[in-house]
């Protein structure tokens, strides 16, 4: 789990999480995304929301200069706080994405990553697994407040 206080508005911070469009932007790693279904046109985030599809590659940290392909996919979407998604590649994963409104303006981001790996890896291969995700959901958040603020001023 990451957490980061941002000096913009919640639905901003949720607007801009909801678009995995933007994902290049606030993650390195990423590249080539495109939407390949809508959501639903009626539910939270419209076409953004629930049932919207997304490939991209991630940089393989094993591989210089290749990637491997992902798609994610918006599982529930709540306007203005919560985008959940659920992703397959090299591994299965679900996230969280949370945000919370701060008093005197602003929010707060939570973002929660559960990866699911092979049974009976090592343990120093699950910690390092774990150490490597919260490194990559943290960045995630500092770049993302970084790009939103920085469009603020």
């Amino acid at each position: 789990m990451a957490t980061a206080s941002f000096a913009v508005p919640p639905e901003d911070v949720w607007r801009y999480r909801l678009d995995f469009a933007n994902l290049p932007e606030y993650n390195p790693d990423v590249s080539d995304v495109r939407r390949i279904r809508d959501g639903e046109p009626d539910g939270d985030g419209g076409l953004l929301g629930c049932g919207a599809r997304y490939t991209f590659s991630l940089a393989d940290t094993r591989r210089r200069g290749e990637g491997q392909p992902v798609e994610l996919w918006a599982v529930a979407v709540d306007k203005p706080t919560l985008v959940a998604a659920g992703m397959v590649g090299g591994n299965e994963a679900y996230e969280e994405f949370v945000v919370r409104p701060l008093e005197g303006g602003g929010c707060e981001a939570v973002l929660t990553l559960w990866v699911t790996l092979p049974e009976g890896l090592p343990e120093e291969v699950l910690q390092a697994a774990a150490a490597g995700s919260f490194e990559q959901i943290d960045k995630e958040l500092r770049l993302m407040k970084q790009v939103l603020e920085a469009r603020a001023t």
